[in-house]
C-alpha cells in the first residue's frame, strides 16, 4: 500500500495544488465582497458576528468542496485513461484494491490541505474584519473539517465514477450537479448525500459528519469490489 501510495503521489501535478489553494481562496474572497459591500447592514442586523461570518462562508464550502473532488478525482484518474497505461498498471505485482484506495488517499489529502487552508482563513478574514482575536476555535474548525468528513461519500462515489468511466465527462457533470444541488438541498430528503456538507445551524451537524464517515466507507469498499471484477481498458 505504501509503494502504492508513493507512486500515486507522484502522479499529482503541481496546477493540482493551485485548485487545491483555489477553493478556499475563493469562499474567503466572495466573504470580502460580501463584507465589503454590506460590512455596516451585516454588522447591524446580526449581533453574532463570527456565527454570521461561518454562516456565509459554508454556504460555498458545499459546493466548493463537492466540484473540488469531482475535479481531482478525475484528473487524476484521467492520466490512466488518456495514456492507456491501466493494463500495464493491473499487470504489476500490487493489488487493485490498493490501486483504487491510493486515488482516494491522494485525493482526500488534498482536499485535508484545503480545509487547513479554508480554517485559517477564515480566523484571517473574521479578525481582519474587525471582530477580534476571542474567536470561536471549535465552531471554525466544525465548519472547516465537518463538510469534508460528511462529503466522503462523494469523495468516494467521484473517485469509483472517474476509475471505471473512461469518458470523463460523467463524472465531472455527477460532480458539477452535485455541488449546485447541495447550494439549494436544505429541503431534500435526509439521505441524499450531497447534502450531508451543507452545515445546518439550527440542527445538530454531528450525525451527518457520522454518517459520512461511515457511508463513504461503505461506498470505497463497494468501489473497491466493483473495480476488482471489472476490465479496465
Amino acid at each position: 500500500m505504501l509503494r502504492a501510495l508513493q507512486a500515486e503521489s507522484m502522479k499529482v501535478k503541481p496546477w493540482f495544488w493551485f485548485l487545491v489553494f483555489l477553493g478556499p481562496f475563493g469562499v474567503i474572497s466572495l466573504q470580502l465582497v460580501n463584507y465589503g459591500v454590506r460590512y455596516d447592514w451585516i454588522m447591524r442586523t446580526y449581533p453574532d458576528v463570527w456565527g454570521r461570518l461561518l454562516s456565509f462562508v459554508n454556504i460555498f464550502v458545499a459546493p466548493g468542496l463537492l466540484l473540488g473532488m469531482a475535479i481531482l478525482a478525475s484528473q487524476l484518474a484521467s492520466l490512466e485513461h488518456k495514456q492507456g497505461s491501466w493494463t500495464q498498471i493491473l499487470a504489476l505485482p500490487v493489488k487493485r484494491r490498493d490501486v483504487f484506495v491510493t486515488k482516494f488517499l491522494v485525493v482526500a489529502f488534498m482536499i485535508l490541505i484545503s480545509s487547513v487552508l479554508l480554517f485559517f482563513g477564515t480566523i484571517l478574514l473574521g479578525v481582519g474584519l474587525g471582530f477580534g482575536w476571542n474567536f470561536p476555535l471549535i465552531r471554525i474548525a466544525e465548519n472547516s473539517f465537518y463538510p469534508m468528513i460528511a462529503g466522503l461519500p462523494v469523495l468516494a462515489l467521484q473517485v469509483w465514477l472517474s476509475i471505471v468511466q473512461k469518458n470523463q465527462a460523467v463524472p465531472l457533470t455527477v460532480g458539477i450537479f452535485g455541488a449546485v444541488f447541495s447550494m439549494y438541498s436544505h429541503n431534500a430528503p435526509d439521505w441524499v448525500i450531497w447534502k450531508w456538507p451543507l452545515l445546518f445551524p439550527e440542527h445538530d451537524s454531528l450525525p451527518y459528519v457520522g454518517l459520512g464517515l461511515i457511508v463513504g466507507i461503505v461506498i470505497l469498499s463497494l468501489g473497491v469490489l466493483d473495480f476488482k471484477r471489472r476490465d479496465i481498458v
